[in-house]
């Protein structure tokens, strides 16, 4: 915390500086050109081919004089803003030096023949499920490894999350719309319609979006009636003359901030009711590595006592790393949330039909008979349709 405070008033300073120096660049400026365009017009007020009067050849040259005089003073400025930038980047590496090396895995883990087979499926799964089929093939070709699954049904979300983002909606809806039922209760489909009407207004016309509103929105109103009256307010501003949108409306006639929106909800919903992750295998781990390398540098760093180094002896990560809302947490370590025991080759992981996972002690522990409710759902089941998990 000490180092970014530190951080952040070298930061002030330069922010500081550089809006002091923009005001008064922009003042200066400013007064010249008024100095040369006040010269101007009284010179073109003489007649054509005259010659300067003594004293208008004098204001000339105290001009230029001062012109140049002002560019010097405003490029020596900038040099000493360009010094004070630079101080910011010395002042990161003076107070964030972190040696990563010492808990980050040595390169040579992936290339030993049990994990270079795995980070090679790894990023061909990847190339794949980012629909880059051509990039996924050269790969499996060249680095001559066996082969994965071309087909991946998260490569065709990724498609139209990309229309999306370039303001097309259009896959997405024909997506949405072969599922209908099933995201009866989301508000993606209600997004994507939202968006496409105020696609409509801005390349077609207002009266062609209104007649899609009128055919696409009266089943989404009831749920969504703010954003249903927002939209058709907001098509009044798409028409071509129109005056600047008000900041109420400003993120629904911005395309790539609506389409960044939806992009962000259909994968989300889409990954959701398809039952994938929204990272791929490679993504998740380079995510989770990202985000935990400054806290273990920063655990490594104080756990010096010798009854705690072994706890560096295995390849496991001694902590929960939290991805945020896409990724979920990511831990090569369970322990049981019943029992508060960690999970072992007698002890493994069990995946109830609901999701939750418990220990098979614990498992054994909360049948009764023939039936098992979960501890943290109503949801009842036979123990022998628990499964198994097993980390890799």
């Amino acid at each position: 915390m000490d180092s970014c405070i530190g951080v952040e008033q070298d930061l002030d300073k330069a922010l500081s500086k550089f809006n002091a120096l923009n005001d008064h660049t922009d003042s200066v400026l400013h007064e010249v050109i008024e100095q040369v365009q006040n010269l101007k017009q009284e010179i073109a007020k003489q007649p054509p081919d005259t010659p300067l009067s003594p004293t208008q050849a004098m204001v000339v040259g105290e001009l230029a004089s001062r012109v140049k005089m002002t560019v010097f003073q405003m490029s020596t400025e900038h040099r000493e803003l360009h010094a004070t930038v630079s101080r910011v980047g010395k002042s990161i590496d003076r107070h964030f030096i972190a040696d990563y090396g010492s808990v980050a895995p040595k390169a040579e883990s992936f290339c030993s023949d049990t994990n270079r087979p795995i980070m090679e499926q790894a990023i061909a799964q990847h190339l794949y499920r980012q629909g880059l089929e051509e990039v996924g093939d050269a790969f499996i070709s060249e680095a001559k490894i066996p082969p994965v699954e071309r087909t991946c049904t998260f490569a065709h979300l990724q498609r139209c999350a990309a229309s999306l983002m370039e303001g097309d909606p259009t896959a997405a809806l024909e997506w949405a719309e072969a599922r209908q039922e099933d995201l009866m209760h989301s508000p993606l489909p209600f997004t994507l319609h939202r968006m496409q009407a105020l696609k409509l207004g801005r390349t077609v016309g207002v009266g062609a979006a209104i007649e899609y509103a009128r055919a696409a929105f009266p089943r989404h109103a009831a749920r969504h009636e703010r954003q249903l009256q927002a939209c058709v307010c907001a098509l009044a501003w798409c028409t071509p003359a129109a005056p600047a949108p008000p900041p109420a409306y400003q993120h629904l006639l911005d395309p790539k901030a609506l389409g960044a929106e939806a992009a962000e909800l259909f994968i989300r919903e889409a990954c959701a009711l398809l039952r994938l992750a929204p990272l791929s295998a490679l993504a998740g781990a380079v995510r989770a590595g990202a985000r935990v390398l400054p806290a273990l540098h920063d655990i490594r760093a104080k756990m010096t006592h010798p009854h705690v180094v072994a706890a560096w002896a295995d390849d496991e990560l001694p902590l929960e790393v939290d991805l945020g809302e896409d990724g979920g947490g990511y831990h090569s370590v369970f322990a049981c949330p019943i029992l508060r025991q960690q999970a072992s080759e007698q002890n493994p992981p069990m995946r109830l039909l609901c999701g939750h996972v418990i220990s098979r002690d614990a498992l054994n522990k909360l049948a009764m008979a023939a039936k098992l409710k979960c501890p943290y759902c109503p949801m009842e089941q036979a123990p022998s349709e628990a499964r198994q998990i097993y980390f890799s």
